[in-house]
């Protein structure tokens, strides 16, 4: 019996902003990216992404790119956009309920 899950397309991501939630890390430490693609790295599948401004301390990652291979994600979280996230996660803060 052949694997379904082969030939479905891959999400697109394109406008959105994404939370990823990785294997072995706890939910305080999560990815962002905003209109993450995919890519192929050494013969792996990775969501390849800017991290956007305002989700980290200090903004010291900004508009860095981050790779992350998609096999290693348990979980995540799509946002219409960068407005979407950031208003949802100060609801989330206020509460001090953010993921």
């Amino acid at each position: 019996m052949s694997n379904p899950f082969k030939t479905q397309p891959l999400p697109d991501f394109t406008g959105k902003v994404v939370v990823l939630y990785l294997e072995n890390r706890t939910y305080e430490h999560v990815v962002v990216l905003e209109s993450p693609e995919f890519t192929m790295q050494g013969g792996r599948l990775f969501l390849t992404g800017e991290i956007p401004e305002g989700v980290s301390p200090n903004d010291w990652a900004s508009r860095i790119s981050s790779n992350v291979a998609w096999d290693r994600i348990e979980e995540y979280l799509v946002f219409a956009n960068l407005d979407d996230y950031l208003s949802r996660a100060s609801i989330a803060m206020d509460d001090n309920m953010l993921q």
